[in-house]
């Protein structure tokens, strides 16, 4: 069993990953900004506690190295919940004059190029956070370059940035379920039109081929909607051509029975055997007529059914075939008393075309002109070039066919009122299907000087 792919599947596979990505992309530069702006803030407080050692180093009296934080000062700079904080003074020279000796810049200090500096150091193990800022320190009217350097542990930071990261991935994931199901929702809002169609086409059989009525479906699906309307209207217009077409053979069919029946009757009836043998004579007219439109109808289906399997077409000499039927049907011609000929060209008169077909086609034509043309009368089979196309045509000197009549005569089962034939109406309604199939056009020539009929078949000349 052949499996298909879902329309919801597919949409949502097409909304939701790209949409994941997205919040994926928003949350990590919210989470970098996030860090940025806390590890600025943190790095000026940090700025902020060295500054205030520099105020209390300018405004002490003691030697640098002497100097000591006043126990208030230095609970309120040194003295956290949550982390450890260190200091040191250096001079230029990288020689440390109080504080932490623990503190990893003293290389560093030395080629400082910022002020203030900020980097990340170890102290104990533990991963720090480092200022260091250069001063002039002014002690016996002599200023003194010195380095303040304040470093803290980054246990306030790591539990800020993880509640950051908890704030903005919770919302995130909040709004990623709030969005697939609204996805979800509209998806299956946007494929009830498609659902509506289903259900409209489901109701529909062969019986019922109306319209189907969406007023309120969006454009996309209207434009389905009105191919299925199309497809249905076709569908309808093919569905009663074959009812007429079958009520039409039926009765085409009927009519030779029948008479053939009746002849039977009377001959069962009859004791003469003249009579015997003419009513006999008169069934097998009968039968051949039944066996002509049998044939014929035969013909057309099978044409109908070659022409949606669109046969290959192949490069064919038309004059060849042409005068191989023609020939092929002059026995026919001369029992009838009439003088069938053909006239041929002497350029090249190569199509495209199935030959079976083809001559199946200049059957028709030359057996129609046959039929309506009287004793003694003249048929002509003719192949030529013409306006840049190569023509076909079968002309008669016979009754001819009123104009009113010309696009009659191509429908089935239509005949000239008055001919006295009792053909079955089929013949021209075969040329044209297999002209169509050629992409040929059919037409009847009017020539006021000539009495008859001449039919013609336009071809375009094959250039492969």
């Amino acid at each position: 069993m052949k499996k298909y792919h879902s329309l919801r599947k597919k949409l949502l596979l097409l909304l939701v990953p790209p949409l994941l990505l997205l919040i994926f992309v928003a949350s990590s530069i919210l989470f970098r900004f996030a860090i940025v702006e806390q590890r600025d803030a943190f790095d000026n407080a940090l700025y902020d506690s060295a500054y205030s050692i520099y105020q209390l180093l300018e405004k002490s009296e003691t030697k640098i190295e002497a100097f000591s934080l006043p126990k208030i000062e230095k609970q309120f700079i040194l003295n956290d919940q949550s982390d450890v904080i260190f200091y040191n003074i250096v001079d230029t020279d990288g020689n440390i004059l109080n504080g932490e000796k623990k503190l990893p810049l003293i290389p560093e200090v030395i080629q400082q190029k910022t002020n203030p500096r900020f980097s990340d150091g170890t102290i104990n193990n533990l991963p720090v956070r480092i200022v260091s800022t250069l001063v002039k320190i002014e002690k016996n009217g002599e200023e003194i370059p010195v380095y303040i350097q304040v470093a803290e542990t980054l246990h306030k930071r790591q539990a800020l940035a993880s509640q950051v990261l908890l704030d903005i991935i919770v919302p995130q994931l909040l709004l990623v379920l709030f969005t697939i199901a609204i996805i979800w929702f509209s998806v299956e809002r946007g494929l009830e039109p498609l659902f509506d169609l289903q259900a409209a086409v489901s109701e529909r059989s062969y019986l019922n081929l109306t319209p189907i009525n969406l007023p309120n479906v969006p454009t996309e699906v209207m434009i389905l909607v009105n191919s299925v309307n199309t497809l249905m209207r076709q569908l309808d217009g093919v569905l009663s051509a074959q009812n007429r077409f079958i009520a039409d053979a039926a009765h085409q069919l009927r009519t030779p029975l029948a008479g053939a029946q009746a002849q039977l009757e009377l001959a069962l009836l009859e004791e003469d055997p003249e009579q015997h043998k003419y009513l006999l004579n008169r069934v097998n007219e009968s039968m051949d007529r039944l066996t002509h439109t049998i044939s014929q109808l035969l013909s057309l289906a099978r044409n109908q059914q070659d022409a949606l399997n669109k046969p290959d077409l192949v490069p064919i000499d038309l004059s060849e075939i042409a005068q191989k039927v023609t020939t092929d049907m002059v026995p026919t011609a001369v029992k009838k008393g009439i003088d069938l000929g053909f006239e041929g060209s002497d350029e090249s008169t190569i199509i495209l075309g199935d030959k079976k077909r083809l001559k199946e086609m200049l059957y028709n034509l030359i057996d129609n002109a046959l039929l309506y043309t009287p004793a003694y009368g003249k048929v002509t089979v003719n192949v030529r070039h013409e306006a840049g196309e190569i023509v076909l045509s079968v002309e008669d000197n016979g009754p001819g066919i009123p104009k009113s009549e010309h696009e009659k005569v191509f429908e089935r089962f239509h005949r000239v009122m008055g001919s006295g034939q009792e053909g079955s109406g089929l013949g021209l309604s075969i040329v044209m299907e297999i002209a169509q199939a050629h992409q040929a056009t059919v037409e009847i020539v009017d020539e006021p000087n000539k009495k008859g009929l001449n039919i013609q078949v336009n071809f375009a000349e094959s250039r492969s």
